[in-house]
């Protein structure tokens, strides 16, 4: 019997199909509405991103001022006067919608348009307690500002079209005033290796018996000229016997040409103290009201000064002549004005005594260590001396002695066996001008450590209390060229001894290079081509302090050091 099957065609319904195609729709649908969403809040949140960093510039704008009154009438009000500088900015000028260099109103940014302003409290501190209130005080200006900064902006993406700071604008920085309980010189920072530099041109002095020494860091201090203006810079570090860093101090003197009016200002300067907790000299800020004269840069026509003269012009004490000298030290990372240096002695040594490098006849390493022992024992015994001599600051800041007398004292400068004085005709040396610098102490070094009740003396105090210097003047010392031509004293003025002069292969001469731009200073290379005696002089001025390279006061007073040496 033959079977039958039935067959059946397979598939979807109409129905089924039309339910797919809804579901998809609705899918599709809720994807698209998502994705505007996020297109919507990511432009919102771009225009958010865009209005905070328009307040975040204003706020770094209104405290990105130089000035703090604009009573000095070279300092124009940006918002009557055409702005000349970013240095025109004033912090009395910062007020309601006013102050910075950007100013309120409508920015564009895109296609969005954010409206900025802001709104300035001031205050002030006064009573007892030193409360901070709006109510003026007797303060010139204010202690701080309050500033509420905010941008607005309307647009479809976003609702509630605000950012908003609020932001405190000091007067000072908080550790340079009065009113600030912390200490000014910060918490102990890191123990920092320190690998100590090489002879001759940087001789280290010990400063106590448990193996500390002193030493600037650089053989020759940091040279640059600019316009009338020449800078010099050099460090010192002091470190123990374990190479660690003890104190480390910067130093940055300037000499500028200034001119113009004068002022009276509270002005910010750096002094050296005492710690009764550690024990130690530390460096801080206090202000003094002062009268400055010549507060404007005065470059003449030529080639425009360091940028640095602005604040030594500004602030620098006031001299007689058309400079300014402005010494600097870095304290808690800002250059501070300091008191001038004082200088208290000045030599001329041969290179050769603080190193055998160059194959002086019988030098040994033992005999270099020896001398260099000597040398210090000369600096530490003077400087014991003079604090000796100057028992308060009245008599310190009277003293004007400058002892030259290294050199010419032979149980100091000679141990008996090397003539360092002594140039074979065939080789040449280097002639070393060496300065030693001293601060008046402040009050408290001479206390004794807990427990010991005694006083120490200026001939038992330890060295690491007292501020002083030891450093290469070699490049910014006057040198005699030909010393065969001058027997006595130097002639002419101290500029007229820089001369760029050449030594001739048939004379003894050291050589005096003009400081310039390229900064090629060879100065102090004594060349010995015949067979004589002859006295190298060098000369700095102690009204400059030796620390820049001009006179710069009339009737400035120099003094002077030489050697005799002998060519064989």
């Amino acid at each position: 019997m033959k079977s039958t099957k039935a067959f059946y065609q397979k598939g979807f319904s109409l129905v089924e199909v039309m339910i797919a195609v809804l579901v998809l729709g609705v899918g599709i649908l809720a994807v698209s509405k998502l994705q505007g969403s996020l297109i919507k809040s990511g432009a919102g949140a771009n225009e958010r991103s865009t209005a905070a960093s328009l307040v975040q510039r204003k706020a770094d704008d209104l405290r990105r001022f130089i000035h703090i009154t604009t009573s000095d009438a070279t300092v124009p009000n940006i918002w009557s006067d055409t702005i000349t500088s970013p240095l025109s900015v004033a912090y009395n000028h910062i007020a309601s919608n006013e102050g910075g260099l950007i100013a309120n109103g409508l920015i564009t940014v895109g296609n969005i348009e954010y409206g900025l302003e802001w709104a300035v409290k001031n205050y002030y501190y006064s009573g007892t307690d030193a409360k901070a209130t709006t109510t003026p005080s007797a303060a010139s200006f204010p202690s701080f500002k309050m500033a509420h900064i905010k941008a607005t902006w309307e647009s479809a993406s976003s609702i509630n079209n605000v950012v908003s700071f609020d932001t405190i604008i000091e007067a000072y920085k908080p550790s340079s005033t009065a009113l600030d309980t912390s200490p000014t010189t910060g918490g102990s920072g890191p123990i920092i290796p320190y690998d100590p530099q090489q002879q001759p041109d940087v001789v280290p002095i010990t400063l106590n018996v448990d193996g500390t020494k002193k030493e600037t860091t650089k053989p020759l201090p940091d040279l640059s000229r600019k316009g009338f203006s020449t800078l010099v810079k050099f460090e010192t570090v002091s470190y123990n016997t374990s190479l660690d860093t003890v104190r480390r101090e910067e130093f940055q003197t300037l000499v500028c040409r200034c001119s113009g009016g004068s002022t009276n200002r509270s002005q910010i300067y750096g002094i050296t103290t005492w710690d009764d907790t550690d024990e130690k000299i530390i460096d801080i800020t206090t202000t003094r009201d002062i009268d400055i004269t010549k507060t404007n840069v005065d470059d003449g026509g030529g080639e425009s000064q360091n940028p640095l003269c602005f604040t030594c012009c500004k602030d620098g004490d006031t001299l007689s002549g058309d400079f300014k000298v402005c010494r600097t030290k870095r304290v808690d990372g800002v250059l501070r004005l300091f008191d001038p240096w004082k200088m208290v002695a000045f030599n001329v040594i041969p290179a050769t005594y603080f190193n055998d490098a160059n194959g002086k006849t019988g030098m040994t390493s033992t005999l270099q260590g020896d001398n260099i022992s000597l040398y210090s024992n000369y600096t530490t015994s003077l400087i014991r001396n003079v604090l000796a001599e100057n028992v308060d600051a009245s008599a310190f800041n009277s003293y004007t002695t400058v002892d030259g007398s290294f050199i010419n004292n032979t149980s100091l400068f000679t141990n008996g066996i090397i003539d360092h004085t002594s140039f074979d005709q065939n080789n040449g040396g280097t002639i070393q001008a060496r300065a030693v610098y001293l601060d008046f102490p402040p009050d408290g070094i001479y206390t004794r450590i807990e427990n010991q009740t005694t006083l120490y003396t200026a001939a038992t105090v330890p060295l690491d209390r007292i501020p002083f210097y030891e450093v290469n003047m070699t490049e910014l010392a006057g040198w005699v060229p030909n010393p065969g031509n001058y027997t006595s004293t130097f002639t002419g003025t101290y500029t007229d001894e820089h001369t760029d002069s050449n030594c001739s292969n048939t004379k003894n001469c050291v050589t005096d290079e003009i400081l310039d731009d390229a900064g090629d200073y060879s100065r102090g290379e004594f060349n010995a081509k015949k067979v004589e005696s002859v006295i190298v002089k060098s000369n700095i001025f102690t009204g400059s302090d030796g620390v820049i390279d001009r006179d710069i006061t009339p009737g400035n007073v120099a003094t002077e050091s030489s050697a005799s040496l002998t060519v064989n």
